[in-house]
């Protein structure tokens, strides 16, 4: 698997929390999970442009040897549910450790212009192969700002298939406001730069319960979009309440990776197979249903 890494690598050649110059990047390729020492570095002329691509970008908390296990992982589960582009990752220089949630937010944001620098680099060689997006908690907050920027400056001509930069955006358990994708908010910019913008979120992930009260508001993978009927026409939300009880078991349920897997190849949010419509705008539901209390005396 290809990496791209905004994380500076150290004497003993592994990776840890700082940071290489804001906007620069660093192409390696890894094929087992390690702390960095395995890494090989490469250049963007390495990477393969022969199929459709998956750029996967990680949250807050990940050392570097955590976040290689879970991309592999991840390019493993989404592979045997259909997928068989390229994988591909984008690591930023996470802190790895519960207390510096405010630092990791710093880090991301300062990594995000790398993180659209590789962007332009990498889409137009695909030429007219689709590239995807898939980012987990603090990482929807990092695309979301690259991508935003992106959209705003109207001086950086359009590339990518159909005038857009993406073609599928998917989010699971995104740690952004509950109100980001409406009008004016960065989110809403953001959608305009992909065909369609998914959402998975969990009424039961208690990370993102934490990180409500920390941010004094609802969290969008928390709780869903919290007014359905302002978010962009091309914006889907999925409700992953009855599979998903830890904030980073989205990869782990065949279900929410066979569903990823038909938004990668393009179905209609509508006919995707396990899924049932819910109130609200573009918002469905994926797991069994939810058992109604019984309200009946004894």
């Amino acid at each position: 698997m290809f990496l791209a890494n905004t994380r500076k690598r150290n004497a003993d050649k592994t990776f840890g929390h700082d940071r290489i110059a804001k906007g620069d990047y660093t192409v390696y390729e890894i094929a087992k999970e390690s702390d960095g020492q395995e890494a090989k570095e490469r250049t963007l002329a390495d990477v393969p442009v022969d199929d459709d691509a998956l750029i996967l970008v990680h949250g807050f908390n990940n050392d570097f040897d955590r976040v290689s296990a879970a991309y592999l992982e991840f390019e493993k589960k989404i592979r045997k549910a259909g997928f068989l582009g390229q994988v591909i990752g984008f690591t930023w220089p996470s802190y790895g450790v519960w207390s510096e949630y405010l630092g990791d937010k710093e880090q991301a944001e300062f990594a995000c212009f790398s993180f659209l620098n590789f962007l332009l680099a990498y889409r137009p060689l695909l030429g007219t192969r689709k590239l995807h997006l898939n980012a987990h908690s603090m990482g929807a907050h990092l695309i979301i700002q690259a991508l935003s920027n992106y959209s705003i400056v109207a001086a950086i001509p359009a590339i990518g298939t159909g005038g857009v930069l993406i073609d599928q955006i998917s989010l699971f358990a995104p740690d952004v406001d509950a109100d980001i994708l409406e009008k004016n908010e960065d989110g809403n910019h953001a959608a305009v730069e992909t065909r369609r913008l998914t959402t998975y979120f969990s009424r039961n992930d208690k990370v993102l319960s934490l990180s409500e009260i920390f941010n004094h508001g609802p969290r969008l993978g928390l709780e869903g979009a919290e007014h359905p009927a302002r978010v962009p026409p091309n914006a889907y939300q999925v409700d992953c309440t009855t599979l998903i009880y830890d904030h980073s078991g989205y990869r782990d349920q065949a279900n929410v990776m066979a569903d990823l897997a038909a938004v990668l190849a393009g179905e209609d949010p509508e006919d995707i197979d396990g899924r049932r419509e819910e109130d609200g705008k573009n918002s469905f539901a994926i797991g069994p249903e939810e058992e109604e209390e019984d309200e009946s005396s004894d």
